[in-house]
């Protein structure tokens, strides 16, 4: 995406700017727009999504420290942030549909590693699979697992009458309101995704790293099942680390689900360490 893409690209009637903090532009992807940022310089070129409750914005640390030592570029998904709306409910396959003309229409060089937190992982990984020939790496910040909510349900108590309001909210969260598309604000059918997903078990020999929060669940309201449900939670994401037979797994302390938020310098080294063992590849 360069700067005279950004300008001279008529289809890009919303917002551009061009200048020391990045290249912001809205993509047409075929009668809707896109968000989306860059910054930096180099090859491979790091592609930075969001999770479920956030925006790209929420990369920001992330993206100016990767710019320093490559190409890195951020963007809203459908219907969040600067990006417009696209029809509900949607799936895992209807994102990777916008991400790849997103990269294409605005000019966005390959190779990739992917970085997806949450969603966005479980996105990365099913992009991964369908355009192997593009992704050189992948890094997983904290991401969806699709066996996540049967395992949770397994791992609560019994529900009583006298359950805690916290343990009644998170109950209805984890085990039952993930299942209507409506309850989130990109309507995102889950259970449809994880059926997307599932079956991708393996991404081959592609570099990975799998980071995993160290306090996700801790503080869920259920003192009793919260260390229990950490563990699984540990125990997911390690099995992520399985999709790739050249993967790394780390257990990310003093960290929330958001790890970009919370440890950003965590994520910025595993990206590095991909960007070299990538550089290292192609010399």
């Amino acid at each position: 995406m360069s700067t005279t893409n950004s300008t001279d690209n008529a289809d890009h009637d919303g917002p551009t700017t061009v200048g020391a903090k990045g290249e912001e532009t809205l993509v047409d992807i075929g009668g809707r727009r896109l968000y989306i940022k860059c910054m930096g310089a180099g090859s491979p070129t790091v592609i930075l999504e969001h999770g479920m409750a956030t925006e790209s914005d929420s990369w920001a640390q992330v993206q100016q420290a990767v710019a320093r030592f490559t190409r890195v570029c951020a963007f809203d998904r459908a219907g969040r942030g600067k990006s417009d709306p696209a029809p509900k409910p949607r799936t895992s396959e209807d994102m990777v549909a916008d991400l790849h003309p997103l990269l294409a229409n605005a000019h966005v060089p390959g190779p990739y590693i992917l970085v997806g937190n949450s969603l966005g992982g479980f996105n990365a990984r099913l992009y991964t699979h369908e355009y192997p020939d593009e992704v050189v790496g992948v890094v997983l910040v904290d991401s969806m697992h699709p066996d996540q909510f049967t395992r949770f349900e397994q791992a609560l108590p019994p529900e009583t009458p006298q359950d805690p309001e916290g343990l009644k909210m998170f109950r209805q969260s984890f085990t039952r309101d993930y299942k209507d598309p409506t309850k989130n604000p990109e309507g995102f059918d889950q259970l449809t995704s994880h059926e997307q997903v599932r079956p991708v078990t393996s991404l081959g020999d592609v570099p990975m790293v799998v980071l995993a929060s160290g306090t996700f669940l801790l503080t869920m309201p259920e003192p009793r099942s919260a260390s229990h449900m950490h563990n699984l939670w540990q125990g997911l994401q390690r099995d992520l680390a399985q999709l790739s037979s050249n993967s790394k797994f780390v257990a990310v302390e003093d960290s929330g689900h958001f790890i970009q938020v919370d440890r950003p310098q965590v994520v910025v080294d595993a990206i590095r360490e991909l960007v070299e063992q990538v550089r290292g590849r192609q010399g």
